[in-house]
C-alpha cells in the first residue's frame, strides 16, 4: 500500500535531497585569492615592497620584532635573529633573512640625514635652513654622516658575507636528503640580495669622492708591470681600505687580463673608466629588447674617458679619416665580489674582500668553491648607453639643413670592442636618418646568442644632403680604412664576408659600394660626348678627382648585401609638392660646389654638373640625373644580395598580387627597389621603416644563418 506524502514533506524532502547532493560542490568555492596575488606574497620580498618577505617577517615575529622595531634598535634585532634559530650551527634560513635585514637596513640607512650628501655650494639664502652652521655643528654634522656612512659600509658588506656563504657554501645543505635542482624562492631571494649588494658598493666605487667611500684609502697598482691576482688570474687595479666602527675593510679591485681593456689601462693610468654604470640604470631601459645571458654577476658598462660622443663632438668638417672611426666607447662588464675565506666562518668575519671585473664576451663561465657558474651578461646596455649619450638623430638633422660651408664628413661607430673572429655587419641608415634608427633592428639581431656571438656590427653616420656620389666615395675609403687599421694585413676572420645593409638612400649607396662598374661609359653615352669635352680642359688632379667618384670599386670585404626599401630607380616622392618644400631648404657644402664649380666651370649646367650640384635628396627623384646614370648599375659577381621590398596595402596578399606594380611601401614603389639576380625577395607588409618591422627582422636573422652556414 502506497504511504502517502504531503506535498510540504515532498518539498522539505527535495530540498534535502538538492542539498546532500551539491554539497560536496559547495566546497570548490572561489578562491580567496589569486595565484598572481599569491605568488607575489610568496616571492616578495624588500627588493619589490615596502615589506621584507614573509620568511623574514616570520622570523622577527618569533623574536619579538616587527620590521620597524627591527631597523630601530637593528643589534639587538639581529642578536635576537640569531638566537631564534634554536640549533647553534649556521643555516641557509638565517643567512637567507640576514641577508635581507641587512640589505633592508641600507633601506633605511639611506634615508636618513647623515647618509645624504652634504651641499658642496654656499647657501642661496643665508636665512633659510641651509644657511652657515656654527662649527661645532659642521663637526656634529660631519661625525652624524661619517657614522652614517660607516653604518651603511658595514650593512652592504654583512649583505655580501651573508649572501655569500648562503649561496657558495654546500655543507650548510641538509646531507641526510637530497639537494632539489630546482632554485626556491629563497634561494632567488638571496642571489638578488647578493647581487643588489655589489651593484651598489661598484656603483659608490665609482662616484669618486661624493660617496660612501669619500674618505677611504685608495692606492692603485703599478700597470707598467701588471700585478696578477691568484683567483682568476686578473689585472689588479687598486687597493681600497675603509673603517666601520674601528675595523678596517679592504676591497682590491681586479679586471679581466683581457687585450682591449688593457690597452685602455696603459692609456689612462689606470683609470680605465670615468664612470661604471649599472644594468640597473633607468640610462639603459630604452630598448624594447634586451640580450642577456642570466648567470651570476652584477653586469655593468665601463664609460671610458677617451670614448667620443656626439655630445662633445668636434664639429670641424674635412676630419682626417682616422679621427671618423670610432672604436666602441663602453665595455661589458660583469662584476662579483667575494669575501675573502675558505671555511664559512672566515667567510662570514672576513674583513677583505677581492672585487672582480669579468669580459662577459670572452668568459662565460667562472668557479666558485669548485662549481662552475654561468656568468651573467647584458650585451644589450653597452648600445643603450651609446644611444643615450649620443644625439645621432638630431645630429643628423643638422648636418641635413646646416649652413656650414664646408663638408660634414661620414664617421663610423663600432658598436664592440674589435674581435678578429667576428664576421662584421655594416649598416647605412637613409634620407635625414642616423645610426639611431637601427636601434630595434640591431638589438633583436644580437638578442640570439648565436648572431651575437658570430657578428660584431659597425654603423655608418653620413649627411644625406651631400650628393649621393660624393658619399659613396667617402663612404667607401671610411671603411676600407677601418679594416685596414684593425686588420692591417686583412688576414682574420673579420675581414672576409662582411655584410652590408642599406635601407632606403642607405641601400642605393650600398649598391654602389658592391660594384666594380665605371660610371664614365654611362655619363659618355648620356650626355652626346660632352663629358669628353669638358676632362680635356680638366688639369690631372681634376681628372683625377672626377674619375674615383665615378669609377666604382667593390668593396673586399664584402660578400653580401641587404637592401632594404632602396629606391634604385629613384621615386617620384622626390617630385612631390611637400618633399620638394623640404629640399629647398638642403643646402650644398659651399666648399663642394666650388670645388665641383672649378672642375666643370662651363659645364656646370651639364650631366656633370647635375650629379654634384644636387643635393642627395634631389638625387632620390625618378627623374634625377644621378638616377638615369645609375639605374643599371650592376653588382659584382663576387657579392650575393637580398633585397626586402615593403608593401603598405594590406589588399595585395594573394598570389596574383604577389609581385608587380601594385606593390609599394608608400614612398619606393616594388618597380624602383626590385634587382635582377637577387638571391632572395621578400614582400614585407609595411611602410617604407620596414627595417623597423618584426618580419624584416626574422628574415634578416634567417639571411644570416645562412651566411654563417656557407662560410
Amino acid at each position: 500500500m502506497a504511504q502517502f506524502i504531503s506535498p510540504l514533506t515532498a518539498k522539505i524532502m527535495a530540498a534535502l535531497f538538492i542539498t546532500a547532493t551539491t554539497a560536496g560542490c559547495s566546497t570548490l568555492q572561489a578562491p580567496k585569492q589569486s595565484p598572481a596575488k599569491l605568488l607575489q606574497e610568496t616571492r616578495s620580498s624588500i627588493i619589490t615592497d615596502n615589506e621584507v618577505s614573509a620568511a623574514t617577517r616570520s622570523t622577527l615575529l618569533s623574536s619579538g620584532f616587527n620590521q620597524e622595531s627591527c631597523m630601530a634598535t637593528f643589534d639587538s634585532c639581529i642578536d635576537a635573529v640569531k638566537s631564534s634559530f634554536l640549533d647553534d650551527k649556521v643555516s641557509k634560513p638565517m643567512l637567507a633573512v640576514l641577508s635581507e635585514l641587512y640589505y633592508t637596513r641600507t633601506l633605511y640607512l639611506a634615508l636618513q640625514d647623515g647618509c645624504k650628501t652634504l651641499l658642496d655650494r654656499p647657501p642661496i639664502d643665508p636665512y633659510y635652513t641651509n644657511a652657515p652652521l656654527s662649527e661645532a655643528n659642521k663637526k656634529e654634522k660631519q661625525n652624524a654622516q661619517n657614522q652614517c656612512q660607516s653604518d651603511y659600509r658595514d650593512a652592504l658588506y654583512q649583505t655580501v658575507r651573508n649572501s655569500y656563504a648562503y649561496l657558495f657554501f654546500d655543507a650548510l645543505n641538509n646531507n641526510t636528503q637530497t639537494i632539489s635542482p630546482i632554485p626556491q624562492e629563497m634561494d632567488i631571494r638571496t642571489l638578488d640580495f647578493y647581487h643588489l649588494a655589489i651593484n651598489e658598493i661598484i656603483s659608490q666605487l665609482y662616484r669618486a669622492n661624493k660617496g660612501i667611500f669619500a674618505a677611504a684609502k685608495l692606492r692603485h697598482h703599478s700597470l707598467s708591470t701588471p700585478s696578477i691576482e691568484p683567483k682568476y688570474q686578473q689585472v689588479q687595479l687598486s687597493t681600497l681600505i675603509s673603517q666601520e666602527n674601528g675595523t678596517d675593510n679592504q676591497l682590491d679591485l681586479s679586471i679581466s687580463n683581457y687585450p682591449y681593456y688593457l690597452e685602455y689601462l696603459k692609456k689612462s693610468d689606470g683609470e680605465v673608466f670615468s664612470e661604471l654604470v649599472s644594468a640597473y640604470d633607468s640610462r639603459l631601459s630604452k630598448l624594447n629588447v634586451y640580450s642577456r645571458r642570466s648567470g651570476l654577476g652584477v653586469s655593468f658598462i665601463g664609460s671610458l674617458k677617451s670614448r667620443y660622443t656626439t655630445n662633445s663632438l668636434d664639429r670641424r668638417a674635412n676630419k682626417p679619416i682616422a679621427e671618423r672611426i670610432h672604436t666602441t666607447g663602453h665595455l661589458q662588464v660583469t662584476a662579483i665580489i667575494e669575501p675573502t675565506g675558505n671555511s664559512l666562518d672566515e667567510v662570514l668575519n672576513s674583513n677583505r674582500f677581492g672585487v672582480y671585473l669579468f669580459n662577459p664576451q670572452a668568459q662565460t663561465q667562472i668557479t666558485i668553491k669548485g662549481r662552475p657558474y654561468p656568468l651573467a651578461a647584458n650585451f644589450s646596455a653597452s648600445y643603450a648607453l651609446w644611444l643615450n649619450e649620443n644625439r645621432l638623430q638630431q645630429l643628423s638633422l643638422m648636418n641635413m639643413v646646416s649652413k656650414g660651408d664646408a663638408m660634414a664628413l661620414p664617421e663610423l661607430f663600432m658598436l664592440k670592442p674589435f674581435d678578429p673572429n667576428q664576421k662584421v655587419i655594416i649598416m647605412l641608415h637613409g634620407l635625414a636618418s642616423s645610426p639611431a634608427t637601427w636601434v630595434n633592428l640591431t638589438n633583436n639581431l644580437l638578442a640570439d646568442p648565436k648572431l651575437n656571438d658570430a657578428y660584431q656590427v659597425w654603423q655608418i653616420a653620413y649627411s644625406t644632403n651631400l650628393p649621393i656620389l660624393e658619399n659613396r666615395y667617402q663612404i667607401n675609403q671610411l671603411i676600407r680604412q677601418a679594416f685596414a687599421s684593425v686588420d692591417p694585413d686583412g688576414t682574420t676572420a673579420a675581414s672576409r664576408n662582411a655584410i652590408l645593409i642599406g635601407h632606403s638612400m642607405g641601400g642605393v649607396i650600398s649598391r654602389l659600394l658592391v660594384s666594380d662598374d665605371d660610371l664614365n661609359q654611362y655619363l659618355n653615352q648620356l650626355s652626346d660626348g660632352e663629358q669628353d669635352k669638358l676632362f680635356s680642359k680638366l688639369s690631372v688632379d681634376q681628372k683625377q678627382l672626377l674619375d674615383e667618384r665615378l669609377a666604382l670599386s667593390t668593396l673586399p670585404q664584402v660578400d653580401t648585401a641587404i637592401f632594404l626599401s632602396a629606391p634604385f630607380r629613384g621615386t617620384d616622392y622626390a617630385d612631390r609638392w611637400f618633399t620638394r618644400a623640404a629640399r629647398r631648404i638642403i643646402r650644398l657644402p659651399v666648399d663642394l660646389t666650388k670645388t665641383v664649380n672649378a672642375a666643370i666651370s662651363e659645364g656646370n649646367q651639364s650631366v656633370l654638373g647635375a650629379l654634384y650640384l644636387q643635393n642627395g635628396a634631389s638625387q632620390l627623384s625618378d627623374r634625377s640625373a644621378f638616377m638615369t646614370l645609375t639605374k643599371d648599375v650592376t653588382i659584382s659577381p663576387k657579392v650575393r644580395y637580398h633585397t626586402l621590398v615593403g608593401n603598405n596595402k594590406a589588399n595585395t596578399d594573394s598570389a596574383a598580387d604577389a609581385v608587380g606594380a601594385a606593390i609599394s611601401d608608400g614612398i619606393v614603389p616594388y618597380s624602383s627597389s626590385h634587382l635582377a639576380g637577387a638571391s632572395s625577395e621578400t614582400i614585407i607588409a609595411g611602410k617604407h621603416n620596414i627595417h623597423e618591422s618584426p618580419e624584416t627582422i626574422a628574415q634578416l636573422r634567417k639571411i644570416l644563418y645562412e651566411h654563417l652556414a656557407k662560410r
